[in-house]
């Protein structure tokens, strides 16, 4: 199948239909941006994808709803595509900053109701944060600071919630064991709450007071950073 070049008389029409329904716009088709649109085509959600590299326009056709090769830095190629249309728009490119920058604003200014954007560095993120970006994303600072958790703690996963707050999945250990979580005192011992658990091999359960918890269960715990840290520590 040849890929769809940017012949706009087409794809107006096309793009407008694909705004009014439940999509996505992800401009920038690097590896963070192909990753995110494919992992939302999975979910279900149509994206229209936007880039500039021809190669990366052919490699992902018949893969997104709709893919074009586009200049996002130009006005008239965003109102072309009706990318204001849009309620939700992610500016993925990558290391150019000035192509990632002009295109925020450019979406600001169309009134894309919410625009994220990816930043390759602090500095990056305070200028698109300063545009006014509603959701700035800084996925390899994210991604050191949770494998950092993960490294230097037991935990088996970790997600940080805000700074400072996290959820933690970790193995039940020995001293809530065999007793419900009222009679272990969790959250007056450790101040954190356990979530959900789940025997092993088997499904994800909601957590209540009355849970009793066994060996081999893993849980997941929410609460202070500190406080969910030390917990996972617990043999």
């Amino acid at each position: 199948m040849a890929p769809q070049r940017m012949n706009f008389l087409s794809f107006k029409d096309s793009t407008r239909k694909l705004a009014a329904a439940d999509s996505v716009a992800v401009i920038g088709l690097g590896r963070f941006g192909t990753s995110l649109a494919l992992e939302l085509m999975e979910t279900g959600t149509e994206v229209l994808g936007v880039d500039i590299n021809e190669d990366i326009v052919q490699a992902l056709n018949g893969r997104l709803t709709q893919v074009v090769r586009a200049d996002s830095t130009k006005p008239e190629t965003l109102e072309q595509l009706t990318i204001g249309e849009f309620d939700r728009v992610v500016v993925a490119v990558g290391s150019d900053i000035k192509v990632s920058i002009l295109t925020a604003s450019l979406l600001l200014q169309l009134g894309v109701p919410v625009v994220w954007a990816k930043a390759d560095d602090e500095q990056h993120a305070i200028i698109l944060d300063q545009l006014g970006v509603h959701r700035v994303l800084s996925p390899e600072r994210d991604m050191g600071r949770r494998v950092a958790h993960l490294v230097r703690g037991a935990a088996a996963d970790y997600l940080e919630i805000d700074p400072g707050y996290a959820m933690v999945k970790t193995a039940a250990p020995r001293e809530v064991q065999g007793m419900t979580l009222r009679e272990a005192g969790v959250r007056a011992r450790h101040q954190i709450t356990v979530a959900a658990y789940r025997a092993d091999s088997g499904q994800w359960r909601n957590a209540e007071a009355d849970t009793v918890l066994q060996a081999g269960d893993t849980v997941l715990v929410v609460g202070p950073t500190a406080r969910v840290e030390a917990f996972a520590q617990l043999r």
